[in-house]
């Protein structure tokens, strides 16, 4: 049994588009974040510190988005959203879902808080991962070529809700378009607790 801990309006909700993909069976428990000073944290929410996502499965605490991701991806070795171990794409496959969640998603929301420009260090590789991931949509519509995979899930929706911060870019938008699925809409609907 999958059992998903979700905050609605939270970047949680791109576990629940995961959990769609993968056309898996999951309960979904709406909870909430606490406050930046970690007060108000949900007292049945199974994270250590109350934020989500947090994943149970049978019992077992899978918490932190690219954990979960690589978790539900190894969980449903048939489905094209993971790379199984052993294959050739292994390594490509986690070091884009880990950049995601250590570069990118770090970077990005430093910029949205616009605290760059007090970090030059920082700045500077803001731009570099942004040459990095603009030339890798430029060459392929995925992050891991022609298919679709958990990594883009992750990026679909860091990108779309950080969208205005960004600015425009049609490599971004025609990206964000691509990510426009079955799964997605059922994610969206279900996220909100219809």
């Amino acid at each position: 049994m999958l059992t998903l801990y979700h905050a609605p309006g939270q970047l949680s909700s791109r576990i629940i588009w995961l959990l769609e993909e993968l056309e898996a069976e999951y309960e979904l428990v709406l909870t909430h974040f606490p406050q930046p000073d970690g007060s108000g944290a949900d007292p049945n929410n199974p994270h250590p510190h109350g934020y989500a996502p947090a994943l149970l499965h049978d019992g077992r605490l899978v918490t932190e988005t690219g954990a979960i991701a690589l978790y539900l991806t190894d969980l449903f070795p048939g489905s094209s959203l993971g790379v199984p171990v052993g294959d050739p794409q292994r390594g490509a496959y986690l070091s884009w879902l880990f950049y995601q969640v250590g570069m990118t998603e770090p970077l990005v929301n430093m910029q949205a808080a616009q605290l760059l420009q007090h970090f030059a260090p920082f700045a500077h590789l803001n731009d570099a991962m942004w040459r990095h991931l603009l030339h890798t949509l430029g060459s392929h519509p995925y992050m891991m070529g022609e298919r679709f995979t958990a990594v883009d899930i992750l990026y679909i929706e860091l990108f779309e809700r950080l969208r205005p911060v960004l600015g425009p870019h049609e490599l971004i938008d025609a990206y964000i378009a691509r990510g426009n699925r079955p799964a997605r809409q059922r994610a969206k609907l279900r996220g909100r607790g219809r």
